[in-house]
């Protein structure tokens, strides 16, 4: 689980100032490179300026860069496999491929190191995003089961959990342009997006919600669901809270539950299902119940 850092902004201060004196330990040099890496957020979106200069009373998080970890790399457990692919159950915190830190560890490089071969990366979860991800053993099979992502025949089902009280069904259709570390929705340009929704479950102003995405734009299902005013808890980037009462919700609540695909080299039909993690488990059994959360769960797997 990620840490993330929520500050007041001070008027008049340099933005890398500011950081440096309020998170202790810190220099201007790693605050700059926090805002490099787009690690800083100012009133819900990424600050790529490390001189902004403050106005006073924004509101700022942090997510410090993870010190590097000598130690055993994360458990990252394999839940599909054969002899030409592997499907994961990818951790929160660790990226799916390379990033520009080359001493941050990510599932690739994990899975390299564990299986002792190169993989290919076949597609890619956020951060903070749980559950399915899946890998070549050789670029054949990489290329080939890149090309079923692109050509939209790969079934895809994510579990949310948002703030507020969404429709029972809902489709979102918009085109998406990446700009400053988020997506916008634009009237021109972008790229097409479509997901369906489904609210399996609500109460006390927090719904438990299937996404289908039929495209596989950047934060797609975020942007899509913070757009109908129902943002994922955590995700502070679109709008979501990172507090529930006296509840911190340290990452954005979104899982990978299913991959379902025809094997391009088999043709046998995989369907591969990641559990739903720890954490999101936890705050859906308190704030929906124990009973709601579990038939709302098995009707996602059921459909």
């Amino acid at each position: 689980m990620r840490k993330l850092l929520t500050l007041t902004g001070s008027p008049g201060e340099r933005l890398d100032r500011f950081l440096a004196g309020a998170v202790p330990g810190t220099s201007r040099r790693r605050a700059k490179r926090w805002v490099d890496a787009r690690r800083v957020w100012v009133d819900g979106r990424i600050e790529l300026m490390a001189s902004r200069v403050l106005r006073g009373g924004e509101r700022i998080v942090v997510e410090p860069e993870p010190e590097p970890d000598p130690g055993e790399p994360p458990e990252i457990p394999v839940v599909w496999e054969d002899e030409h692919a592997l499907a994961v159950d990818k951790p929160a915190g660790i990226p799916s491929g390379p990033t520009r830190d080359p001493r941050r560890a990510h599932v690739q490089s994990v899975m390299q190191a564990r299986l002792g071969r190169p993989l290919v990366l076949v597609h890619r979860l956020d951060l903070d995003t749980t559950g399915v991800l899946l890998l070549a053993k050789d670029p054949e099979t990489g290329a080939a089961l890149a090309r079923l992502f692109r050509e939209r025949a790969v079934s895809k089902t994510y579990l949310a959990l948002v703030r507020g009280r969404p429709p029972k069904e809902f489709r979102v259709v918009s085109h998406l342009r990446e700009g400053h570390g988020r997506v916008h929705v634009v009237r021109a340009g972008g790229l097409r997006s479509e997901t369906r929704f489904e609210t399996l479950a609500w109460a006390r102003g927090v719904a438990l919600v299937k996404a289908v995405p039929r495209t596989g734009r950047m934060h797609q299902i975020r942007a899509h669901l913070a757009g109908e005013g129902v943002p994922i808890l955590g995700d502070p980037v679109y709008g979501g809270p990172s507090r529930l009462g006296s509840r911190m919700v340290g990452r954005q609540m979104l899982h990978a539950l299913e991959l379902g695909f025809r094997h391009p080299l088999s043709g046998q039909t995989v369907r591969v299902t990641a559990s739903v993690p720890a954490d999101l488990r936890g705050i859906g059994q308190a704030l929906l119940g124990p009973d709601r959360w579990r038939r709302a769960l098995a009707a996602a797997r059921s459909g």
